[in-house]
């Protein structure tokens, strides 16, 4: 695989995670750091930016499941993804995890959900 470059941005209670590659087992241990940091430092607004994601291995999407109930379990907690690709998409929707994850067009269309739901 390509790699994975991950860039963490905060924007007021929101925290935005971009991805530019590939995120697959090499890459995946880097994100769980971070996730990892985050619900030590009660962060649990977070927006995941794949507008520039190439390719997700199911491995890492379950991964992302379990995150995702992990900050949900917190007062205004969720994790909500943006951009995907058709591709990517379509993995997400085939494995039937769309039913948990929630799926933006963009990011400030998750930014906006997140300052309705306040």
């Amino acid at each position: 695989m390509m790699g994975c470059r991950i860039q963490h941005d905060v924007e007021g209670e929101l925290d935005i995670i971009r991805f530019d590659g590939a995120l697959d087992t090499q890459s995946f241990p880097r994100l769980e750091n971070i996730f990892k940091h985050l619900l030590e430092g009660q962060r649990h607004r977070i927006i995941l930016d794949f507008s520039t994601l190439d390719y997700i291995n199911s491995a890492s999407l379950g991964a992302l499941i379990g995150f995702t109930r992990k900050v949900r379990e917190k007062e205004g907690g969720d994790l909500k993804l943006a951009g995907l690709s058709a591709k990517i998409a379509g993995i997400v929707n085939l494995l039937g995890f769309d039913k948990i994850l929630k799926l933006y067009a963009s990011v400030d269309d998750a930014m906006e959900d997140f300052t309705q739901a306040v």
